[in-house]
């Protein structure tokens, strides 16, 4: 296993393997499939999509929402959508990682069944015995470098397969399983987490509680009241915050005109839109947006 033949694998599966699944109700975008021929340290980031991991070699720390959890030849890492994270290494891993995202275009069961297993899943870390995903990560590795023309249903069939076993594989962490304060609120979290990112790929949907409920297939009852307890305000104050933070921005990085910008975000009365951002920020959109090129001259 050389760098040469990882960069050679990597860059194949970026160039014909972007997507994959769909047979089954779930299907990926993957953004980058990715190695590390050696990765010391990061900075404590977060992101809105999944990124998976595979130690080849190497020992290290991976903290996650300022738990610490250390890295060793075999170990399996995830970091999840939110999840403020950090990989730390004094000699150097060498690393698989894909990142991607959950296609729920058609809000299937089997969608909202992949995110919620994988996001309640009781460790971010797994090591230890060989694993699923361990075997498959290798197998496509291999298949890929032997055979490179194949840039077809085989390979992708492949990559769908290794996607797929995340959440049995993070699920099963050490053969143990949470107990059930935990397990309760890390279920209650991941709700949150799904409604939470629910909302901010469907912004300029009404976005009312009983609909995003409906998609969790929970109670709006329900939904309303852990979403209350896990951040402390209303799903409709977190919906006209995130929406003001995304109007903020379309703002300042485009030219897009006011009443665009209301229709993008959920307004489709531009009237109520510029009441709701300035009694956010203290003056209207548009107003907003000549300060805003002002100072920046």
């Amino acid at each position: 296993m050389t760098e040469e033949s990882f960069l050679f694998v990597t860059r194949t599966l970026n160039d014909n393997h972007r997507q994959c699944g769909g047979v089954d109700g779930v299907e990926f975008l993957i953004y980058n499939w990715g190695l590390a021929w050696k990765h010391y340290d990061n900075p404590v980031h977060r992101h809105s999509f999944y990124e998976v991991c595979y130690v080849l070699d190497g020992e290290g720390e991976y903290e996650d929402d300022e738990v610490t959890y250390k890295l060793e030849c075999g170990s399996l890492f995830a970091s999840l959508p939110g999840h403020w994270h950090q990989i730390r290494s004094r000699t150097g891993l060498k690393l698989f990682f894909v990142a991607f995202e959950v296609i729920a275009a058609d809000s299937s069961p089997e969608t909202r069944r992949y995110e919620a297993d994988l996001l309640g899943c009781p460790s971010p870390v797994v090591a230890g015995q060989e694993r699923v995903t361990a075997l498959l990560w290798r197998a496509l590795y291999r298949h890929v470098l032997l055979q490179p023309a194949d840039d077809g249903p085989q390979t992708n069939g492949l990559c769908n397969l290794l996607l797929r076993s995340f959440p049995a594989t993070f699920g099963r962490h050490d053969g143990s399983s949470a107990s059930k304060p935990k397990s309760f609120s890390r279920s209650r979290s991941h709700l949150v987490q799904l409604a939470k990112r629910y909302i901010r790929d469907n912004l300029s949907s009404p976005l009312r509680l009983e609909e995003v409920a409906a998609y969790l297939n929970v109670s709006a009852r329900h939904l309303s009241r852990i979403f209350k307890e896990e951040l402390g305000q209303s799903l409709v104050d977190y919906v006209t915050r995130i929406r003001m933070h995304e109007a903020e921005g379309l703002l300042k990085t485009t030219l897009c005109s006011v009443k665009e910008i209301a229709d993008l975000t959920g307004y489709h009365s531009v009237h109520y839109f510029t009441r709701v951002f300035a009694d956010r920020y203290g003056i209207p959109p548009a107003e907003y947006r000549r300060k805003t090129l002002s100072s920046n001259l």
